[in-house]
Protein backbone atom coordinates (compact mmCIF):
# COMPACT_ATOMS: atom_id res chain seq x y z
CA UNK A 1 0.00 0.00 0.00
CA UNK A 2 1.22 3.27 -0.87
CA UNK A 3 0.11 4.61 2.53
CA UNK A 4 2.09 2.62 5.03
CA UNK A 5 0.03 2.80 8.60
CA UNK A 6 -1.69 0.08 8.99
CA UNK A 7 1.50 -2.45 8.26
CA UNK A 8 3.73 0.01 11.18
CA UNK A 9 0.53 0.23 13.20
CA UNK A 10 0.46 -4.00 12.93
CA UNK A 11 4.24 -4.16 13.43
CA UNK A 12 4.30 -2.32 16.37
CA UNK A 13 1.68 -3.80 18.17
CA UNK A 14 1.01 -6.95 16.98
CA UNK A 15 -2.24 -9.07 15.02
CA UNK A 16 -4.60 -11.82 15.94
CA UNK A 17 -6.97 -13.88 13.35
CA UNK A 18 -10.79 -13.79 13.56
CA UNK A 19 -12.47 -16.49 16.11
CA UNK A 20 -15.15 -18.14 14.39
CA UNK A 21 -16.73 -21.42 14.43
CA UNK A 22 -15.27 -22.97 11.57
CA UNK A 23 -12.26 -21.83 12.72
CA UNK A 24 -11.96 -21.03 16.63
CA UNK A 25 -7.82 -21.46 16.82
CA UNK A 26 -7.00 -17.81 17.14
CA UNK A 27 -3.41 -17.18 15.92
CA UNK A 28 -1.57 -13.86 17.01
CA UNK A 29 1.37 -12.29 15.61
CA UNK A 30 3.39 -10.49 18.40
CA UNK A 31 4.52 -6.60 18.64
CA UNK A 32 7.43 -5.98 17.62
CA UNK A 33 7.82 -2.59 19.73
CA UNK A 34 10.96 -3.62 21.62
CA UNK A 35 13.08 -3.27 18.22
CA UNK A 36 14.70 0.15 17.66
CA UNK A 37 12.37 2.49 14.92
CA UNK A 38 15.48 2.03 12.72
CA UNK A 39 15.53 -2.01 12.75
CA UNK A 40 11.59 -1.55 12.36
CA UNK A 41 12.06 0.80 9.00
CA UNK A 42 14.92 -1.49 7.59
CA UNK A 43 12.31 -4.65 7.94
CA UNK A 44 9.66 -3.46 6.29
CA UNK A 45 11.51 -1.40 3.67
CA UNK A 46 13.08 -4.48 2.39
CA UNK A 47 9.69 -6.56 2.66
CA UNK A 48 8.10 -3.51 0.81
CA UNK A 49 11.01 -3.64 -1.97
CA UNK A 50 11.50 -7.35 -2.26
CA UNK A 51 9.47 -10.38 -3.74
CA UNK A 52 8.00 -7.98 -6.36
CA UNK A 53 6.92 -5.70 -4.27
CA UNK A 54 7.68 -2.05 -5.59
CA UNK A 55 6.33 0.06 -2.55
CA UNK A 56 8.66 3.13 -1.43
CA UNK A 57 10.97 2.75 1.43
CA UNK A 58 9.35 3.33 5.16
CA UNK A 59 12.01 5.84 7.39
CA UNK A 60 12.42 5.95 11.06
CA UNK A 61 10.99 9.21 11.89
CA UNK A 62 7.81 7.25 10.20
CA UNK A 63 8.05 4.41 13.01
CA UNK A 64 8.84 6.86 15.63
CA UNK A 65 5.51 8.78 14.88
CA UNK A 66 3.20 6.00 14.59
CA UNK A 67 4.79 4.65 17.87
CA UNK A 68 4.20 8.33 19.46
CA UNK A 69 0.73 7.73 18.49
CA UNK A 70 0.21 4.65 19.83
CA UNK A 71 2.27 4.05 22.70
CA UNK A 72 2.22 -0.04 22.45
CA UNK A 73 3.12 -2.03 25.52
CA UNK A 74 4.88 -4.86 25.73
CA UNK A 75 4.38 -7.40 27.95
CA UNK A 76 7.82 -8.61 27.32
CA UNK A 77 9.70 -7.66 30.77
CA UNK A 78 12.66 -10.04 30.59
CA UNK A 79 16.18 -8.48 30.64
CA UNK A 80 17.24 -10.81 27.68
CA UNK A 81 18.73 -8.79 25.14
CA UNK A 82 18.03 -10.59 21.66
CA UNK A 83 20.99 -10.67 19.69
CA UNK A 84 20.87 -8.95 16.04
CA UNK A 85 22.23 -11.38 13.82
CA UNK A 86 23.11 -8.90 11.57
CA UNK A 87 25.66 -7.81 13.83
CA UNK A 88 28.04 -10.54 13.31
CA UNK A 89 28.81 -9.01 9.64
CA UNK A 90 31.04 -6.73 11.45
CA UNK A 91 32.99 -9.52 13.16
CA UNK A 92 36.65 -10.17 12.16
CA UNK A 93 36.01 -14.03 11.35
CA UNK A 94 32.21 -12.65 9.79
CA UNK A 95 32.49 -15.51 6.97
CA UNK A 96 33.08 -18.64 9.51
CA UNK A 97 30.13 -17.01 11.97
CA UNK A 98 27.56 -17.13 9.23
CA UNK A 99 28.77 -20.32 8.26
CA UNK A 100 28.22 -21.42 12.02
CA UNK A 101 24.80 -19.46 12.20
CA UNK A 102 23.56 -21.41 9.12
CA UNK A 103 24.75 -24.66 10.23
CA UNK A 104 22.41 -24.19 13.37
CA UNK A 105 19.01 -22.95 10.98
CA UNK A 106 19.63 -25.70 8.41
CA UNK A 107 22.01 -28.72 9.91
CA UNK A 108 20.13 -31.20 7.75
CA UNK A 109 19.89 -29.91 4.83
CA UNK A 110 23.71 -28.86 5.33
CA UNK A 111 25.30 -31.79 7.00
CA UNK A 112 22.70 -35.02 5.90
CA UNK A 113 25.81 -37.46 6.96
CA UNK A 114 25.43 -36.70 10.44
CA UNK A 115 21.53 -35.59 10.75
CA UNK A 116 19.49 -38.85 11.07
CA UNK A 117 16.36 -37.57 11.60
CA UNK A 118 14.42 -34.49 10.40
CA UNK A 119 15.26 -32.05 13.08
CA UNK A 120 18.15 -28.45 12.59
CA UNK A 121 19.55 -27.51 15.64
CA UNK A 122 16.96 -24.35 15.48
CA UNK A 123 14.42 -27.12 16.21
CA UNK A 124 15.28 -26.55 20.17
CA UNK A 125 17.07 -23.76 20.11
CA UNK A 126 14.74 -21.36 18.48
CA UNK A 127 15.56 -18.72 15.73
CA UNK A 128 19.02 -20.27 15.98
CA UNK A 129 19.39 -19.84 19.58
CA UNK A 130 18.06 -16.15 20.29
CA UNK A 131 15.22 -16.52 22.20
CA UNK A 132 14.95 -16.05 25.68
CA UNK A 133 14.12 -19.42 27.60
CA UNK A 134 13.98 -21.07 24.09
CA UNK A 135 17.55 -22.82 24.68
CA UNK A 136 19.43 -19.82 23.61
CA UNK A 137 23.31 -19.45 22.71
CA UNK A 138 24.24 -16.44 24.81
CA UNK A 139 26.83 -16.88 27.14
CA UNK A 140 26.84 -20.30 26.58
CA UNK A 141 30.90 -20.81 25.44
CA UNK A 142 31.91 -18.95 28.57
CA UNK A 143 30.24 -22.20 30.57
CA UNK A 144 32.33 -24.73 28.63
CA UNK A 145 34.27 -27.01 29.23
CA UNK A 146 32.21 -28.04 32.25
CA UNK A 147 30.63 -30.93 34.21
CA UNK A 148 27.58 -32.73 32.55
CA UNK A 149 25.58 -35.57 35.09
CA UNK A 150 24.74 -37.01 32.28
CA UNK A 151 28.53 -37.94 31.17
CA UNK A 152 29.68 -38.10 34.58
CA UNK A 153 32.94 -35.69 33.81
CA UNK A 154 33.80 -32.35 32.21
CA UNK A 155 33.13 -31.58 29.10
CA UNK A 156 33.92 -29.21 26.07
CA UNK A 157 31.59 -27.72 23.96
CA UNK A 158 32.46 -29.62 21.37
CA UNK A 159 31.95 -32.61 22.92
CA UNK A 160 28.02 -30.68 23.90
CA UNK A 161 27.57 -29.57 20.29
CA UNK A 162 28.61 -33.75 19.14
CA UNK A 163 26.04 -34.77 22.14
CA UNK A 164 23.14 -33.07 20.33
CA UNK A 165 24.00 -35.03 16.93
CA UNK A 166 23.90 -38.44 18.77
CA UNK A 167 20.51 -37.64 20.58
CA UNK A 168 18.58 -34.70 19.54
CA UNK A 169 19.34 -35.62 15.93
CA UNK A 170 19.76 -39.04 16.20
CA UNK A 171 23.24 -39.15 14.11
CA UNK A 172 26.77 -39.30 13.96
CA UNK A 173 29.33 -36.96 15.86
CA UNK A 174 31.49 -34.37 13.77
CA UNK A 175 35.24 -34.55 13.69
CA UNK A 176 36.29 -31.70 16.31
CA UNK A 177 38.69 -30.36 14.08
CA UNK A 178 36.65 -29.99 11.46
CA UNK A 179 35.87 -26.70 9.97
CA UNK A 180 32.01 -26.97 10.29
CA UNK A 181 32.55 -28.02 14.06
CA UNK A 182 34.52 -24.81 14.21
CA UNK A 183 32.40 -22.76 12.64
CA UNK A 184 29.60 -23.92 15.05
CA UNK A 185 31.78 -23.46 17.90
CA UNK A 186 32.56 -19.63 16.37
CA UNK A 187 28.73 -18.95 16.11
CA UNK A 188 28.27 -19.83 20.04
CA UNK A 189 31.79 -17.42 20.38
CA UNK A 190 30.35 -14.56 19.20
CA UNK A 191 26.95 -15.39 21.09
CA UNK A 192 29.21 -14.69 24.24
CA UNK A 193 29.75 -11.34 24.06
CA UNK A 194 30.88 -10.38 27.43
CA UNK A 195 29.66 -13.05 29.84
CA UNK A 196 31.95 -14.38 32.03
CA UNK A 197 32.06 -17.88 33.93
CA UNK A 198 29.95 -17.88 36.60
CA UNK A 199 27.61 -14.82 35.51
CA UNK A 200 24.46 -15.16 35.40
CA UNK A 201 22.46 -14.72 32.21
CA UNK A 202 18.73 -13.91 31.71
CA UNK A 203 16.68 -16.56 29.60
CA UNK A 204 19.35 -19.13 29.77
CA UNK A 205 17.86 -22.71 29.51
CA UNK A 206 14.30 -23.49 29.30
CA UNK A 207 13.74 -22.36 33.07
CA UNK A 208 11.77 -25.03 34.99
CA UNK A 209 8.70 -26.81 36.23
CA UNK A 210 8.06 -28.53 39.20
CA UNK A 211 8.75 -32.13 39.40
CA UNK A 212 6.10 -32.77 41.64
CA UNK A 213 3.10 -32.32 38.88
CA UNK A 214 1.72 -35.62 38.10
CA UNK A 215 1.33 -35.76 34.38
CA UNK A 216 -1.82 -37.06 33.34
CA UNK A 217 -0.99 -38.15 29.42
CA UNK A 218 -4.81 -38.79 28.31
CA UNK A 219 -5.21 -34.51 29.19
CA UNK A 220 -1.53 -34.58 27.45
CA UNK A 221 -3.72 -35.86 23.71
CA UNK A 222 -6.36 -33.40 24.53
CA UNK A 223 -3.72 -29.90 24.32
CA UNK A 224 -2.01 -32.06 21.63
CA UNK A 225 -4.86 -32.13 19.38
CA UNK A 226 -5.97 -28.49 20.65
CA UNK A 227 -3.00 -26.54 20.42
CA UNK A 228 0.14 -28.59 18.71
CA UNK A 229 -1.18 -30.78 15.97
CA UNK A 230 -1.88 -27.87 13.90
CA UNK A 231 1.95 -27.26 13.33
CA UNK A 232 3.33 -30.31 14.03
CA UNK A 233 0.45 -33.16 12.86
CA UNK A 234 -2.21 -35.81 14.38
CA UNK A 235 0.63 -38.38 14.51
CA UNK A 236 3.38 -36.06 15.29
CA UNK A 237 4.84 -36.18 11.88
CA UNK A 238 5.16 -32.52 11.87
CA UNK A 239 4.59 -30.34 8.57
CA UNK A 240 6.56 -29.65 5.47
CA UNK A 241 6.67 -27.66 2.41
CA UNK A 242 6.41 -28.52 -0.70
CA UNK A 243 9.97 -29.97 -1.85
CA UNK A 244 9.68 -32.39 1.67
CA UNK A 245 11.68 -29.69 3.70
CA UNK A 246 10.16 -29.52 7.02
CA UNK A 247 8.45 -26.29 7.88
CA UNK A 248 7.72 -27.63 12.08
CA UNK A 249 9.98 -30.27 13.18
CA UNK A 250 8.26 -34.41 13.89
CA UNK A 251 8.06 -34.60 17.62
CA UNK A 252 8.14 -38.29 17.88
CA UNK A 253 8.84 -41.28 15.14
CA UNK A 254 12.18 -42.02 13.46
CA UNK A 255 12.32 -38.76 12.02
CA UNK A 256 12.43 -37.65 15.18
CA UNK A 257 14.91 -37.00 18.94
CA UNK A 258 15.42 -40.26 20.13
CA UNK A 259 15.77 -41.51 24.28
CA UNK A 260 18.77 -39.99 24.79
CA UNK A 261 17.65 -37.10 24.14
CA UNK A 262 16.85 -34.19 26.95
CA UNK A 263 13.37 -33.52 24.98
CA UNK A 264 12.80 -37.05 25.77
CA UNK A 265 12.77 -36.42 29.21
CA UNK A 266 8.63 -35.36 30.49
CA UNK A 267 9.74 -32.00 33.13
CA UNK A 268 12.52 -31.22 30.54
CA UNK A 269 10.09 -31.13 27.92
CA UNK A 270 7.54 -29.30 29.81
CA UNK A 271 9.59 -26.56 31.05
CA UNK A 272 9.90 -26.34 27.08
CA UNK A 273 6.80 -26.34 26.05
CA UNK A 274 5.45 -23.76 28.81
CA UNK A 275 7.82 -21.10 27.87
CA UNK A 276 8.02 -21.67 23.78
CA UNK A 277 4.96 -23.52 22.77
CA UNK A 278 2.41 -23.04 21.06
CA UNK A 279 3.75 -20.16 18.66
CA UNK A 280 1.58 -17.22 17.52
CA UNK A 281 -0.30 -17.98 21.07
CA UNK A 282 -0.15 -14.27 22.26
CA UNK A 283 1.47 -11.13 21.61
CA UNK A 284 4.80 -12.04 23.34
CA UNK A 285 8.09 -11.13 21.50
CA UNK A 286 9.22 -12.87 19.17
CA UNK A 287 6.75 -15.66 18.30
CA UNK A 288 4.04 -15.27 20.67
CA UNK A 289 5.27 -18.11 22.33
CA UNK A 290 4.18 -19.77 25.38
CA UNK A 291 1.13 -19.48 27.58
CA UNK A 292 0.35 -23.00 28.65
CA UNK A 293 -0.89 -23.75 32.11
CA UNK A 294 2.14 -25.87 34.38
CA UNK A 295 -0.06 -28.62 34.23
CA UNK A 296 -1.13 -28.64 30.79
CA UNK A 297 2.57 -28.47 30.13
CA UNK A 298 3.71 -31.33 31.90
CA UNK A 299 0.65 -33.53 30.50
CA UNK A 300 1.26 -32.91 26.56
CA UNK A 301 5.04 -33.43 26.95
CA UNK A 302 4.12 -36.76 29.23
CA UNK A 303 2.13 -37.31 26.41
CA UNK A 304 4.45 -36.45 23.22
CA UNK A 305 8.07 -37.40 24.99
CA UNK A 306 6.35 -41.25 25.53
CA UNK A 307 5.47 -41.74 21.69
CA UNK A 308 7.39 -44.41 20.15
CA UNK A 309 11.27 -43.07 19.03
CA UNK A 310 14.29 -44.23 18.38
CA UNK A 311 16.31 -46.47 20.80
CA UNK A 312 20.32 -44.17 21.88
CA UNK A 313 22.41 -47.25 21.46
CA UNK A 314 24.80 -45.99 24.25
CA UNK A 315 21.97 -45.19 26.78
CA UNK A 316 23.72 -47.92 29.44
CA UNK A 317 26.97 -45.20 29.51
CA UNK A 318 24.93 -42.51 30.98
CA UNK A 319 25.33 -40.78 34.60
CA UNK A 320 28.24 -43.31 35.72
CA UNK A 321 28.03 -41.81 38.79
CA UNK A 322 24.06 -42.01 39.16
CA UNK A 323 21.62 -39.45 39.80
CA UNK A 324 20.16 -40.30 36.91
CA UNK A 325 17.09 -37.94 36.40
CA UNK A 326 13.23 -39.87 37.23
CA UNK A 327 11.78 -38.77 34.09
CA UNK A 328 14.53 -40.35 31.78
CA UNK A 329 13.13 -43.03 29.86
CA UNK A 330 15.97 -46.10 30.13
Amino acid sequence: AANPASLLHITLTGWATPQTEAHPRVYRMPGFARLSDGEIAEILSFVRSSWGNQASAISPAQVAAMRKQLNPQTIDATAFETPRLAGLLSASNADQVLRGMRLHLQTKALLPDNVGNALNCTSCHLNAGTVADGSPFVGVSAFFPGYAPRAGKEVTLEERINGCFRRSMNGQPLPVASTDMQAMVAYFDWMKMNTAPGDKVAGRGVGKVDPGIKPDSQNGKVVYVQQCAVCHGDNGQGLKHADGSFVFPPLWGDESFNIGAGMARTYTAAAFVKRNMPIGFHQKFPLGQGGLSDQDAVDVAEYFSHQPRPDFADKAGDWPKGGKPADARY
